[in-house]
């Protein structure tokens, strides 16, 4: 069901975080075309009329033709020729407010038209800043400030406009100009940071899948190479206790004990009963205990900084982090001595284990492609307890430190095998 939400997750994750980006450029010109209808509509001017509707027109042909292709295949060009595309068309709407504002006022200064159809100046640099870069904003603030001067210049003394409405006008498209570029670099950082945490989160999703599949492989090769092999012994042996052999029941006997110990190891380091009766310390402690009966390994267990009976929900992460890092050093680092540090810093549970040999990066690295993903797993794990998980070399040997978020639970409150708080659970003993 897990692994069913996260690649349910991972297909929901969005392709492009600038895909809204056309559309809105696409609504802020289609303003710009009703604008510039409306004023021809209201406040015609008395001669080229028919010049200034045609040329809206092929504006909005031009739009359309943009839109069209912007909402259908911008996502997949490539960045140079999208970046062409847009400078293009901001350029026809420096162009099209010029024209249009300029034509009617030289040919009909007597009437509004002009004066209305220059407020459309102030549209385009927002147009400008819903592309949500700088440099193309900033670039297209000088011609668009440049064209509105133009434009009052050329038709000042038909209009007889004061310079000093010029100049106040000027100022302001000159501050919407900066505010746009502003807005542009504060959007875009939004999304970037908000791309950058889709990455993350689609990372920890992988990871979470890979340990998931990594536990479950760890699992199977225990039950295979252990439980199962004495299951199938007893059932061999089985064939000469029907011939009457006491030799065989004894052997079966010991087979069905072995394998009920094997079976009883993997439930309780999985999920150890006392984990959940008596808290984080004395399941490490166990967990030394057994590693140290089985192996030739020297174990040394530090959890003075950690009161006994403390249960919190960091538990199930911090033990299955020792337990994974443990068999790590086992298998890779070869190593004879382990030290392991449990203790509470500023509302923080950190654990720390090193050993005298360590493994190089190279090495982690190489056993990662080869499908070892046990600090990826414990890694992983921390993560998503809002943790942090570091690894440094030491001289000599290797330090992992997971650090997690000290949550204390309530005393009728244990811990579930997946890390979650249960209330009101009992265990039971294998």
């Amino acid at each position: 069901m897990r692994s069913t939400i996260a690649r349910s997750s991972l297909r929901r994750t969005p392709n492009g975080i600038y895909s809204w980006v056309p559309r809105c450029n696409f609504a802020l010109r289609m303003v710009l075309i009703v604008f510039a209808g409306v004023t021809l509509t209201c406040e015609p001017p008395s001669k080229t009329l028919p010049i200034c509707v045609a040329v809206l027109a092929l504006y909005a042909v031009l739009v359309g033709f943009w839109g069209t292709w912007a909402l259908r295949t911008a996502a997949r060009t490539v960045v140079l020729t999208r970046t062409l595309m847009t400078i293009s068309v901001l350029a026809a709407d420096v162009a099209i407010e010029s024209v249009l504002s300029v034509r009617t006022g030289l040919t009909s200064p007597d009437d509004w038209t002009s004066n209305v159809m220059r407020v459309g100046f102030f549209l385009i640099p927002l147009i400008a800043a819903a592309q949500l870069d700088p440099v193309i904003s900033g670039a297209l603030a000088i011609p668009t400030l440049s064209a509105f001067i133009a434009r009052c210049w050329i038709t000042q003394a038909s209009n007889n406009e004061p310079w000093a409405s010029i100049l106040l006008s000027s100022t302001v498209l000159a501050g919407l100009a900066g505010g746009s570029v502003a807005l542009s670099v504060i959007e875009r950082f939004k999304v970037q940071t908000i791309a950058e945490l889709a990455r993350q989160r689609t990372q920890l999703l992988r990871n979470l899948l890979g340990v998931e599949k990594h536990e479950q492989q760890a699992i199977s090769e225990r039950l295979h190479d252990g439980a199962l092999q004495y299951v199938l012994v007893a059932r061999k042996d089985l064939e000469d206790v029907r011939d009457g052999s006491t030799v065989a029941v004894d052997r079966v006997q010991l087979a069905l004990v072995e394998c009920s110990q094997l079976l009883r190891d993997v439930v309780r380091e999985l999920h150890p009963d006392v984990l959940a009766r008596l808290g984080l310390k004395a399941a490490l402690t166990a967990l030394t205990d057994s590693l140290t009966s089985r192996t030739e390994l020297t174990i040394e267990l530090d959890a003075r900084r950690w009161p006994d009976g403390l249960r919190t929900d960091a538990d199930y992460v911090l033990y299955s982090a020792a337990r994974e890092t443990m068999t790590n050093v086992i298998k890779h680092a070869q190593a004879h001595h382990i030290w392991i540090d449990l203790g509470r810093d500023d509302g923080l549970a950190v654990l720390r284990v090193s050993d005298g040999v360590g493994i190089s990066e190279a090495a982690m690295a190489q056993k990662a492609q080869e499908g070892h993903i046990g600090l990826s797993s414990i890694r992983a794990k921390a993560l998503a307890s809002e943790g942090q998980f570091d690894v440094r070399s030491t001289s000599p040997g290797t330090e992992i430190t997971i650090s997690v978020p000290l949550r204390a639970l309530s005393a009728d409150t244990e811990t579930g095998a997946d890390g979650s708080a249960l209330v009101g659970a009992s265990q039971r003993s294998l």
